[in-house]
């Protein structure tokens, strides 16, 4: 009886793995935007140097966390795109290393001050460039 209750236990395992496997794959995916108003309306907005944009009021560095980090992380991954091992999990709302590092490759790109933290000017460009 033993081999039974594996196999059941086993069967029942692969079912709800195969479920939650659905469930991943069928989510929606974010798009442009998505985390922005949220930033604004917890941190408050300013606007941008050049008078166009609406943007975080805060600065954000390495060690920043939050809604307003994912908003980063998605628009400088939208932009300049991510190494592919980097892809799975990047935008998870914490300015670590590797988001320090792809916004200081965003900030080389539109020559910008190449110093990691996402300021007035770099907030500007992020925006431009993900706002339609």
């Amino acid at each position: 009886m033993p081999r039974i209750r594996s196999r059941k236990a086993l069967s029942a395992l692969s079912l709800a793995v195969t479920a939650a496997g659905s469930l991943l794959l069928a989510a929606p995916s974010a798009h442009a935007g998505d985390y922005l108003d949220s930033c604004l309306n917890s941190v408050g907005s300013r606007t941008s140097p050049n008078g166009v944009w609406t943007i975080p009021a805060r600065t954000f560095s390495q060690g920043s966390s939050g809604v307003c980090v994912q908003e980063i992380q998605f628009d400088v991954s939208s932009v300049i795109g991510l190494d592919p091992a980097d892809f799975p999990g990047f935008v998870d709302g914490r300015y670590g290393p590797k988001t320090d590092d792809y916004v200081r490759r965003f900030q080389r790109a539109f020559g910008l001050q190449v110093d990691g933290i996402v300021g007035p000017q770099t907030w500007q460009l992020l925006i431009a460039r993900t706002t339609d």
